[in-house]
């Protein structure tokens, strides 16, 4: 029986939170171990060359320089980090991103070397007595181009540049275009990205020869999986892998990857026989790895009236160079994900994965989400322009009706729940968009542009495959203390608060009486880690089927000290109580009834494993206002309206949150964010002095809404919050600044809509 003062739903302080703003977290490059040796990575400086040679010798005789790795070391004794195949990838060959360059340099930021030494001081400065003679060669930097038959090819043996095709849809595409009375047509380009999270990638690696057992810590999304690749990676493999995810300050997707840098650190400490740690630089981090960047052209066949008949995408991915673990998955969810809320029977959606001689790509917050977003709801504000239609209507018209779920889309996923409308119309009322078409119309010449935009998106949680799997194991000590180990491990989301609420209301403890375990590969035998929002609706919904193992053993045992049915057993504000009145006591503390517990069995451990049956889906509706300097194209955000229906919430406060971080990095996308290169594939957008994160001055206060449509996918009735955000917000974005652009003779501009960008569509329009 649930507690009658119910934690989830509570806004509660986030319990880890005290402990980091002391400065009590334990990140990788805080630790220290006894003998521990320091690595630095000598890097490409050249987007595609020949690699003539690597002399190491000078390096090697410095002072404090314990070993320099090159390719030419480990080429045939560690392999290449192999790719999670995908669906559409098929029998392709994939380039497999190798630990360290051998023969050729695909792209700058590279690992070419590494320097190990006593201090990283030695180790860095040893990197600039390395030398390398390269071969320029011409880099493949234009997916288009890289796209076509003729192209050169960047790798050879695979008789193509495309390396990855994933499609879908369904319904008579071409009847749909035939009987249309308009077509709309665009090209869109959605950048790449740098996640940029606060705590750059970085691993300590040990390994202990007497008991053949290497522990590796390291800030990843994923330690199960570095575990797996490691085991199968390393020549000799150690009897005993253990991984360890510390804190880590911010993955945002791009921490889920199997890194270079972890498997030659494992093999460094395995070969040394002492620990080495690495600690990446923010330009190393901003450089070697990224998001997004997509190129698509779309049609749509639109009736008259605002219906869209029918669709036609197709979508190129820039991979960069090689695959990393990830690599394949963001363009077969942006494959899927393009169909929006909408109600459109008639799809035919296309993408092809490219490489180029860029570093790889993965997924980024919203992995393919944001992605399709920018494609779906800009052609859906170009479809309304067409039509002389609000945006706002036309999305009403199209909308999947609230009494169709479950609905399956054309380009086949199962969306399993929802009432966009009612979110819409929330946060139409929020953003006062009435109010600011209003003041469009009023408007005279001399102030700024207004625009409002909107965007309307879902977005699936718990991933696919075995991503959907969760494991969990309760432990109650003698005391009534709780412990919840979890194979989800946090950089944000708050989890040991949101699993110790939802243990206070099935246990009846307090939830400061609750510990949560996490990232440690011993604790759990297998694990998805954090990604593809699983957090709660996976690993949450894992650990709420322990719980109820062991609120069903503490139930009984109080039954026994209360002299009453179980049934009549309550759990609840510390004590178990017995309902009915004449019990022969009414109440035992929580500690009792675990104390007697133990006494009859011993221990009380309870694990449970949990499959997602199917993705659950969010929804988000946001609402944009700007303001545009006429002379000069600055963009001000006035005003941001957002409407979330994440499912049921168990802390608002930890919701509200992710929202917030979600909606900044949108803003982010929308505005100042994108990784440029130069024609010789160099980064000009290389460190944080050129590549634009948003500030708390560009970032205005979130008004912020939900509405709850529980999933029947889950027990928690979870629908995952953390990308959600950043799916919408971006789109919501461009969407305001184009409609304040409206008078110009421009339809569209790629994202970030810089000053210069919207400046030179003024001038144009002027």
């Amino acid at each position: 029986m649930a507690g009658a003062t119910p934690y989830r739903g509570r806004p509660l302080r986030r319990f880890e939170d005290e402990r980091l703003l002391r400065g009590e977290g334990s990140f990788v490059d805080d630790m220290h171990r006894p003998g521990m040796l320091h690595a630095s990575v000598l890097r490409s400086p050249h987007a595609h060359a020949r690699i003539r040679s690597v002399d190491a010798s000078r390096a090697r005789a410095m002072a404090g320089v314990v070993a320099v790795l090159t390719g030419d070391d480990v080429h045939g004794v560690l392999p290449n980090i192999a790719a999670v195949r995908r669906e559409g990838m098929g029998e392709t060959p994939i380039p497999e991103h190798p630990v360290l360059a051998h023969e050729r340099v695909c792209y700058v930021g590279q690992p070419v070397a590494i320097a190990v030494a006593e201090d990283r001081y030695a180790a860095r400065d040893a990197l600039d007595l390395i030398e390398v003679s390269y071969e320029p060669l011409e880099p493949l930097l234009d997916p288009r181009a890289a796209a076509e038959p003729d192209a050169p090819l960047l790798h050879a043996g695979g008789g193509s540049n495309v390396v990855l095709r994933t499609a879908a849809g369904a319904g008579d595409v071409e009847g749909a275009f035939a009987a249309a009375d308009h077509v709309v047509r665009a090209s869109f380009e959605v950048p790449r990205l740098a996640a940029v999270p606060m705590e750059c990638r970085a691993t300590l690696a040990e390994y202990d020869v007497s008991t053949d057992t290497l522990t590796v810590w390291t800030s990843t999304q994923v330690p199960h999986r570095v575990k797996t690749y490691l085991a199968n990676l390393l020549p000799e493999a150690p009897s005993h892998i253990r991984v360890i995810a510390p804190d880590v300050g911010g993955g945002f997707g791009r921490k889920i990857e199997v890194w270079p840098e972890e498997v030659a650190l494992a093999y460094l400490a395995q070969q040394l026989g002492r620990p080495v740690k690495w600690a990446e630089d923010r330009s190393e981090n901003v450089v070697t790895g990224h998001g997004r960047g997509f190129t698509a052209d779309v049609e749509a066949a639109v009736a008259s009236d605002g219906r869209v008949l029918g669709m036609r995408f197709r979508m190129l991915a820039d991979l960069g160079a090689f695959f990393l673990t990830s690599t394949g998955g963001p363009p077969g969810n942006a494959v899927q994900r393009v169909a929006g809320p909408y109600a459109i029977e008639a799809m035919d959606v296309e993408c092809l994965g490219v490489v180029t001689n860029r570093p790889p790509t993965g997924p980024y917050r919203g992995a393919g989400g944001p992605e399709a977003a920018v494609l779906i709801e800009r052609t859906m504000d170009l479809i309304a322009a067409e039509l002389g239609m609000d945006p706002v209507e036309l999305r009403r018209r199209n909308f999947i009706p609230a009494d169709a779920f479950p609905y399956e889309t054309a380009t086949g996923l199962t969306y399993d729940s929802g009432d966009f409308g009612r979110a819409l119309e929330r946060v139409l009322e929020l953003a006062g968009y009435d109010e600011v078409r209003e003041r469009q119309r009023a408007a005279g010449g001399d102030g700024p542009l207004i625009g409002i935009g909107v965007a309307t998106i879902v977005k699936a949680s718990g991933g696919k495959a075995n991503v959907r799997n969760g494991e969990a194991r309760v432990e109650i000590d003698a005391t009534g203390r709780v412990t919840i180990y979890t194979d989800v491990s946090p950089h944000g989301q708050g989890i040991e608060t949101s699993f110790a609420q939802i243990a206070a209301d099935l246990l009846g403890v307090p939830p400061e009486d609750v510990s949560v375990r996490h990232g440690d590969t011993d604790m759990l035998a297998t694990g998805g880690g954090t990604t593809s929002s699983r957090g709660l609706a996976v690993g949450g919904s894992a650990a709420y089927l322990a719980l109820e193992q062991a609120q069903e053993r503490l139930t009984r045992a109080a039954a026994t000290l209360l002299g009453c049915a179980p049934a009549d057993v309550s759990l609840a504000d510390g004590a178990a109580t017995a309902a009915p009145p004449g019990a022969s006591t009414g109440r035992v503390p929580i500690g009792e009834v675990a104390a007697a517990a133990h006494r009859e069995d011993g221990e009380l451990v309870f694990s449970a494993s949990y499959t997602l049956p199917a993705n659950p889906f969010a929804f988000a509706a946001h609402a944009a206002v700007v303001e545009i300097d006429r002379d000069t194209g600055d963009v001000a955000l006035v005003r941001f309206a957002a409407v979330h229906d994440c499912g049921r919430i168990i802390n608002p406060m930890i919701v509200r949150g992710q929202i917030h971080g979600g909606i900044t990095q949108g803003i982010g996308q929308a505005l100042s964010e994108a990784m440029v290169y130069d024609d010789d594939g160099q980064p000009l957008t290389g460190s944080l002095m050129t590549y634009g994160i948003p500030t708390a001055e560009t970032t205005p206060s979130f008004i912020l809404d939900h509405i709850e449509s529980p999933s029947p996918t889950n027990p928690l009735g979870i629908k995952g919050i953390g990308e959600l955000p950043t799916v919408a917000a971006p789109v919501a974005v461009a969407n305001a600044v184009m409609d304040a652009l409206r008078a110009t003779a421009t339809r569209h501009i790629d994202m970030p809509l810089l000053p210069e960008k919207v400046w030179r569509a003024l001038r144009e329009g002027a």
